[in-house]
């Protein structure tokens, strides 16, 4: 799995959704609407920009990435995917730490089936592929356009109804280098570590995932920025992990085995028994042959006649 968030965008999102719209038109979905149309999507996140000034990031980008083995479990779902997607952005709203969800954003997603290469692809960089060529395999992902202000409506909703007392609504950057601070000017933050990290939880709970250890982004994390001891401590531990694996699939085997031959025996044991039980019984006449001799009257001598 891959989940990450591409650095913000002073302007207007009317570029990104367009060049969403390059596989299939319309299809996008918010946290509580679906089959939504481009033009729905840039009026709302370019209108949700209060307090911020002509040179801050207006809007930010989350892309989420199922490995095939995550998508062939899910069975390639759009809806699952869809609800996974809104649990995800439920953890990017918990991570700032400042008491918020996914009802309190506005964002807007959208499923794509198809990536193609880039000059950043080390195929590319080597020339085994060309740039802007489809790539092969399963590749579908989503791609998440998230305001950089809370949900402005929402807020006065609430700021009316006195449920909050802020005077102004929350500037929400997950470009932040605080990580859930208490101190100072600014309170919560964002760890992208944690997000992430929550992101695979939630998948494997929501569908019951079993996730090998070289699947997580920790293993991963470790592989690429670990020194190598820390690198091979984790490969030795999923060495071990698999061993142990091996060994627990083996004694079951080996339990189901014995069960069987056990069933088997006792199967053997009964049939002998009811053959043994069989042969002592009396050999008797079938029954409609025994009630014909018990009708038959008694044969008479017939007498011959008399001198």
């Amino acid at each position: 799995m891959v989940v990450k968030i591409s650095g913000g965008n002073a302007g207007s999102c009317g570029g990104l959704v367009n060049y969403l719209e390059k596989q299939e038109r319309g299809q996008w979905f918010s946290q509580e609407r679906e089959e939504m149309r481009a033009s729905e999507v840039t009026p709302a996140i370019d209108g949700n920009k209060r307090n911020l000034g002509r040179d801050d990031e207006k809007f930010y980008q989350v892309i989420i990435g199922l490995s095939k083995e995550e998508l062939k479990h899910i069975g390639d779902d759009p809806a699952k995917l869809r609800e996974y997607t809104r649990e995800v952005m439920n953890e990017y709203a918990r991570n700032f730490g400042k008491g918020i969800e996914s009802k309190d954003l506005v964002w807007f997603a959208k499923i794509e089936k198809e990536r193609t290469h880039n000059h950043g692809d080390r195929a590319v960089q080597t020339g085994e592929e060309l740039k802007g060529r489809k790539k092969e395999g399963e590749q579908t992902h989503v791609h998440v356009i998230v305001s950089r202000t809370e949900n402005l409506s929402h807020f006065k909703a609430q700021q009316q109804a006195g449920q909050i007392e802020r005077k102004h609504p929350l500037k929400l950057s997950p470009a932040t280098n605080h990580r859930a601070t208490e101190k100072g000017a600014v309170k919560g933050g964002f760890d992208r570590t944690n997000f992430i990290r929550a992101s695979e939880q939630q998948f494997d709970k929501q569908f019951s995932y079993e996730r090998k250890q070289t699947e997580t982004f920790d293993y991963s994390r470790t592989q690429q920025h670990g020194n190598q001891a820390e690198r091979v401590a984790e490969k030795l531990a999923v060495i071990r992990q698999e061993s142990h694996r091996q060994e627990q699939a083996r004694q079951a085997q080996r339990q189901a085995a014995e069960l069987k031959a056990k069933e088997q025996q006792q199967n053997q044991s009964q049939q002998r028994a009811k053959g043994e039980e069989k042969a002592q019984q009396p050999q008797q006449s079938p029954p409609n042959q025994q009630r014909q001799q018990e009708q038959e009257p008694p044969q008479i001598r017939q007498r011959g006649p008399r001198l």
